[in-house]
């Protein structure tokens, strides 16, 4: 018996083959409708009966279309983007962090609406402790074979996610339910397979750790010590996966529908009708190479169009642009468009100090007009603005934190370090501060290379309190800084970052600061 299992994870409602830098362009090797061409030519490669398919979550959030249909009705904007979802034919599904991002009814009609079912075990409801959405596990026949579905996500969303979005909730560990669930499932069944919106904290080859162990992310723990998984199919960290280690496939398709995750399984009974698998292999089946649906087109079409429309919507005219020339250059040297999200956050907050990092790798800032299309290219996050209360020391030590993500190579050049961009691009964990001025020396010891830190021209005070504007994700623990807890959020603001934007570059005659406040040498 032969089994195909197909696995898609981190869509980001990306359901067209756009990234809408081009209004014009539909010829980005992703998209939703090419993942769908994939799964429709494998299941007539190998017949439906023997293909299982699942999507590990994030789907929600994170595209233009993804923040316009949130805009809508629900009638009208989400009962179309999850019939895509539908259209793409699904077998079982999780959730990711990023489907919280617009509250809790938003989600239900999703999953509510979603054909598949959802399978979700450590996301509780806080009073009862059974699964808040969806079902606990799902067994499904294919190829001959029973097959166990089991499907967890990343317990860390409480340190990202706005208390409104998740009330009612109980975030536990993925492991901890996986490792009592695995022992009463796998006798009732010859497949077992886990669904992850999480990924690996150590290498899963070596065991090498490749970023600290919070909880975040528990695929080698998960992978390692429970040995009744077979299939093990990941997402969130937006890796490029497939390998077989301690006798399991293991898979992470990418980013916005750029691949599908194929695992095969050959298996065979023994006399006692007990299945074998006899061989596993995996591959990721990259979608350029696949024709968007025509069928997931059609249902998008409409939606779609208006997105456009919506993107080119002025927000305001600047006395002057505000550009970010390059992402990576700008990180390092600064760049006015940095700058003006500085701004705007001490204008919202009346914080002394304000942090930021550059979202998107392929931000350019503001023109003099204003449009939705550049506030969600260069913000693409659903964070909202919080204010936080710290002392000048803690202030210094976070500062010290960001600056401990550079280094000096040999000759002489300033580049991130290793684990910002692998296995995972991270870049939005690198914070940058104003109007402090401040200076590094990348030669010293991380924790000790601020050689200057002065606010308003005094020296910053370890013993003064400070407040500082920042984004909720970092606020609430986000990219392991040391000092934030939630216990020093001062206030939440309630607009999110493409509100914000509306507001503040419309309520004055915003001049945007050229200047440079930071060096690292």
């Amino acid at each position: 018996m032969k089994l195909i299992i197909l696995h898609s994870s981190d869509t980001h409602g990306f359901l067209m083959p756009t990234d809408y830098q081009d209004k014009n362009d539909y010829n980005a090797p992703i998209s939703l409708s090419r993942v769908s061409s994939v799964v429709k030519s494998e299941k007539k490669k190998y017949g439906s009966d023997n293909v299982l398919v699942t999507d590990s979550g994030d789907c929600l959030q994170g595209s233009p279309l993804a923040s316009f249909t949130h805009e809508l009705p629900e009638q009208e904007g989400l009962k179309k983007f999850t019939e895509a979802y539908n259209e793409v034919g699904y077998d079982a599904r999780a959730l990711g962090n990023h489907d919280f991002n617009y509250g809790l009814d938003y989600l239900s009609y999703y999953v509510d609406n979603n054909s598949a079912p959802f399978v979700n075990d450590n996301v509780l409801d806080a009073q009862t402790d059974v699964p808040f959405f969806g079902k606990e596990y799902e067994i499904v026949e294919k190829a001959g074979l029973k097959i166990g579905i089991m499907g967890i996500t990343t317990q860390y969303i409480t340190h990202w996610e706005s208390e409104e979005h998740i009330r009612g909730l109980k975030f536990v560990s993925g492991y901890d339910v996986l490792s009592k669930l695995a022992k009463k499932i796998r006798p009732q069944v010859d497949i077992l397979v886990a669904l992850y919106h999480g990924g690996f904290e150590s290498d899963p080859e070596s065991g090498e750790a490749t970023e600290p162990h919070t909880g975040e992310n528990e695929g080698y723990k998960i992978l390692t010590e429970i040995p009744e998984i077979d299939v093990f199919l990941t997402g969130h960290q937006h890796r490029r996966l497939n390998l077989v280690a301690h006798d399991t496939a293991i898979v992470q398709p990418g980013y916005r529908g750029e691949s599908v995750a194929k695992v095969t399984l050959d298996v065979t009974r023994d006399q006692d009708g007990k299945a074998h698998i006899n061989e596993m292999k995996t591959e990721l089946i990259d979608t350029k190479d696949y024709d968007p649906d025509p069928a997931i087109e059609k249902i998008v079409y409409d939606l779609d169009k208006k997105t456009q429309a919506w993107l080119d919507r002025p927000i305001a005219k600047l006395s002057e642009p505000a550009p970010i020339e390059d992402a990576m250059k700008g990180r390092i040297e600064g760049a006015p468009f940095i700058n003006l999200i500085q701004q705007m956050q001490l204008w919202f907050t009346g914080a002394d100090v304000s942090a930021t990092a550059v979202m998107s790798d392929t931000a350019k800032g503001f023109s003099k007009d204003v449009t939705m299309r550049e506030v969600l290219l260069n913000y693409p996050y659903a964070n909202q603005l919080c204010l936080v209360k710290l002392t000048g020391k803690e202030l210094r030590e976070i500062i010290e934190y960001s600056a401990s993500f550079l280094e000096k190579t040999s000759d002489g050049k300033i580049k991130f370090v290793d684990r910002l961009l692998k296995p995972k691009r991270m870049l939005y964990h690198f914070d940058v501060f104003y109007p402090v001025h401040y200076e590094a020396d990348l030669s010293k010891p991380a924790g000790r290379r601020l050689t200057k830190l002065t606010l308003d021209g005094e020296p910053i005070d370890d013993n003064r309190i400070y407040h500082l504007a920042v984004n909720n994700y970092r606020a609430l623990g986000g990219g392991f800084y040391p000092a934030y807890s939630m216990d020093k959020i001062e206030k939440t603001f309630d607009q999110d970052y493409v509100q914000m934007f509306s507001e503040y570059l419309t309520s004055e005659d915003v001049k945007v600061d050229t200047q440079k406040n930071y060096k690292f040498y």
